[in-house]
């Protein structure tokens, strides 16, 4: 598969093209000085040569920004080209050949390669070899300098092949774990929905029944009259602010009739366990039990079953055979802090999926509470603390 051309820093570039004028120049100064013509020789065609394979050599040097981020097949294969009449573009060209076959398309290697066949001709042609069978030498070690640059190029391109795929491999991941959380808020936003919505009937029943009361009762006194009037502004606020909470979660399907468990169903809850087998204890505040009227609202009881319950459930999957311990503390104007924990076993103690305590902080946030679960000291403990 092709790789995309990356593109390097402008810094790297930089430094990349410094470094290859600086080699050019020391290629430069090598080749040329071994090459110095007799003293009976006229001068004039080696300085011709020789200010020509300069400036050849600074605009192959000029071009190799260009080839190293915007047009690495056109701008590499004239740098390649003028290696050919420039030994100080020769280390360029040596770059060009390397991020050409970063790309892994053989129709580039295939035109680098006539290129630098090419090139390696005109160079012959103009600097000829003294016998003729040291031909077969120099174009063997051309050819061999030429592999060893395609592998360094192909050696590259592979591993930032393998990085591109192994970065889409996470992205990938994170994106299915983000769809994962945001279908189990919405999951718990849907319960949450369909619990309240179960309330708010039940308020609204109550509503209609006291109001019945009043229009066919004509024997009340205005006491009872004024009581009954009360009832219907608190409950009537408590159904608005029910409602008012549906609207927010976003309720999606339709809500069942059943009654919703509150704090007092956690008892029961926890005898469900324990006959299931599993050694669990329950530590209640009786205030939060207390039906003096000033008990928990009922979207705070459910919220803090469900809590329990799910502490308990992973309690249940992740630690068989281990206590448990529930725990319900608070009072009015301090909050309420449900506690569900548990001791582990093993130097990585197994922990919940994740899509639980997701839906867990969700009921949390939308109460304005906070949320906390995590193991320390080998107790895994599950914590939700929500306003009262």
């Amino acid at each position: 598969m092709p790789l995309p051309t990356q593109r390097p820093s402008a810094w790297k570039t930089a430094g990349i093209c410094a470094a290859a004028a600086v080699a050019g120049v020391l290629v430069f100064l090598v080749v040329q000085g071994s090459t110095l013509p007799a003293d009976d020789v006229d001068p004039l065609p080696f300085m011709g040569l020789m200010f020509l394979d300069f400036f050849l050599g600074l605009s192959a040097v000029g071009l190799l920004p260009l080839a190293l981020r915007r047009a690495p097949v056109g701008a590499g294969l004239a740098i390649i080209a003028l290696s050919g009449l420039s030994t100080l573009a020769f280390p360029a060209a040596c770059l060009c050949i390397i991020h050409i076959a970063a790309l892994r398309r053989p129709r580039l290697l295939a035109a680098t390669a006539l290129v630098y066949g090419a090139a390696v001709s005109v160079d012959l042609a103009v600097n000829p070899v003294d016998a003729a069978g040291d031909y077969g030498w120099v174009l063997l070690v051309a050819l061999g300098m030429l592999a060893v640059l395609v592998l360094i190029g192909l050696n590259r391109g592979a591993k930032k092949a393998l990085i591109v795929s192994l970065r889409q491999e996470a992205d990938s991941a994170r994106r299915e774990q983000d769809a994962r959380a945001d279908q189990a808020r919405l999951a718990e936003r849907t319960r949450i929905a369909r619990e309240m919505h179960d309330t708010l009937a039940h308020r609204l029943s109550l509503i209609s029944m006291h109001a019945g009361a009043l229009e066919y009762r004509t024997d009340l006194d205005p006491e009872t009259i004024r009581s009954t009037a009360g009832t219907l502004r608190v409950t009537a606020h408590k159904a608005a602010s029910e409602l008012r909470t549906v609207l927010a979660v976003l309720r999606e399907e339709t809500a069942d009739t059943a009654p919703q468990p509150t704090i007092s169903s956690i008892p029961a809850l926890v005898e469900s366990a324990r006959a299931a087998g599993t050694d669990i204890t329950l530590n209640i505040e009786p205030a939060l039990l207390a039906a003096d009227g000033n008990f928990p609202a009922d979207a705070t009881s459910r919220h803090l079953y469900r809590v329990a319950q799910e502490g308990i459930t992973n309690a249940q999957k992740h630690a068989p055979g281990h206590p448990v311990s529930v725990s319900l503390t608070g009072a009015p104007g301090k909050g309420i802090t449900v506690t569900v924990s548990n001791p582990v076993s093993g130097s990585r103690p197994a922990a919940p999926d994740g899509l639980g305590l997701i839906g867990l902080a969700e009921r949390a946030r939308l109460s304005g509470g906070s949320f906390e679960s995590g193991a320390k000291r080998g107790i895994y403990t599950t914590a939700v603390q929500v306003p009262w």
